[in-house]
């Protein structure tokens, strides 16, 4: 049984009531890099980009990235 890992950017925006536009405002990120992570799939995610989403949101990185089985 294979594994993907999804990130749950978009849903922590929404819990905390954080636009996107804000959160590349707060981490430092170009707004398009942020939009991207919250509605396409990510293939590739720097772990500098991990630590800044979770020091902004704070939220541990386990918040953050979900293991999911592929159907």
């Amino acid at each position: 049984m294979s594994s993907t890992i999804r990130l749950r950017l978009n849903e922590i925006l929404i819990e905390k009531q954080i636009s996107r536009r804000q959160l590349a405002r707060q981490a430092a990120l170009r707004p398009n890099t942020v939009n991207d992570l919250c509605t396409r799939p990510v293939q590739c995610l720097h772990t500098r980009i991990l630590s800044i989403l979770c020091d902004t949101l704070q939220v541990s990185i386990q918040d953050l990235l979900v293991l999911e089985p592929i159907d």
